[in-house]
């Protein structure tokens, strides 16, 4: 089973249907003041950018289920076109090991979505998302990963000393 596969989206509408109905149903529960926040500002159905953010965050977060999502704090509403969502974060987000970052960037690049990560609370961030257009000005547009990779490739020369090379049959280095 991959995360790659499953339809996160579609379980985020599940779960966004039961928050409207535990709402409905709870009358000492205070909502919020405003209504552009969780369940109440959440749509019905998603957009087809907001469920390739739900997408991305099911397989950033190991199964949309198990994300670290603050679902009642989702701002849908007053991001111009985009979205954001508070994340909890116990664990970390890293590159390689722990990869949450690296699929984050990469999702992100592939749907031409913006990603932006903002400080929240303790413990917390705050990923907002932006739909993105393959041309137009800088603030329209995003590249997919290939291009991205490419205009990296540009930027970077060859010979940089960031450019890892192996330079013995043992390329781990030794402890200091």
């Amino acid at each position: 089973m991959s995360y790659a596969t499953m339809d996160h989206a579609a379980w985020a509408e599940g779960a966004i249907a039961a928050g409207k109905r535990m709402l409905a149903a709870s009358r000492a529960r205070k909502t919020r003041s405003d209504n552009t926040k969780g369940y109440a500002a959440a749509p019905d159905t998603l957009s087809e950018f907001q469920a390739k953010v739900m997408d991305i965050l099911g397989m950033v977060g190991g199964g949309i289920y198990n994300a670290p999502i603050a679902w009642d704090a989702i701002q849908w509403i007053g991001w111009g076109q985009g979205m954001a969502v508070p994340w909890h974060e116990g664990n970390s987000f890293a590159t390689f090991d722990g990869d949450r970052l690296t699929k984050l960037v990469f999702l992100c690049h592939e749907a031409r979505i913006r990603c932006e990560i903002r400080t929240h609370a303790p413990r917390m961030f705050l990923l907002c998302f932006w739909p993105r257009l393959a041309e137009g000005r800088l603030g329209e547009r995003h590249p997919n990963l290939d291009e991205a990779v490419a205009a990296f490739r540009d930027y970077l020369p060859a010979d940089h000393r960031v450019v890892h090379r192996v330079t013995s049959a043992h390329p781990v280095p030794e402890a200091a």
